[in-house]
């Protein structure tokens, strides 16, 4: 058994216990601007709601989000929201409607393409 001379060199336990643990970032901490490419904090990015503090971009905010920043919280009232879609001719193209429905839910993590909302706005 033919060992290097840095092997012969290093005690036992130094070979064993030196083994590097890569640690990650957690995912979803830090984002980068797409204008800017500033790697911003993702907490300061919500609280800024979506717009870069660098070059003042503005990014993609989702209608829920925006809809609970424009509305006091307490008088929010989702219109519709039971409302769930419907394929009465049962359409088809390379793929079922019903999949496509599907699909885009999970992607958007809602059940409509359209939120509406009635409540006071926020001052």
């Amino acid at each position: 058994m033919a060992l290097n001379w840095l092997e012969r060199l290093l005690p036992p336990k130094i070979k064993h216990t030196a083994r590097l643990v890569k640690r990650g970032v957690p995912e979803g901490l830090w984002q980068k601007c797409n204008h800017c490419n500033a790697v911003l904090y993702a907490a300061e990015l919500s609280r800024h709601l979506m717009v870069c503090p660098k070059c003042d971009h503005h990014m993609a905010l989702g209608a829920r989000a925006r809809l609970l920043n424009l509305f006091e919280t307490e008088t929010l009232d989702e219109v519709g929201e039971k409302l769930r879609p419907v394929d009465p001719i049962r359409f088809r193209d390379s793929k079922r409607y019903r999949e496509r429905l599907a699909e885009g839910a999970r992607q958007s993590g809602e059940n409509e393409a359209l939120l509406v909302a009635a409540g006071a706005v926020l001052e």
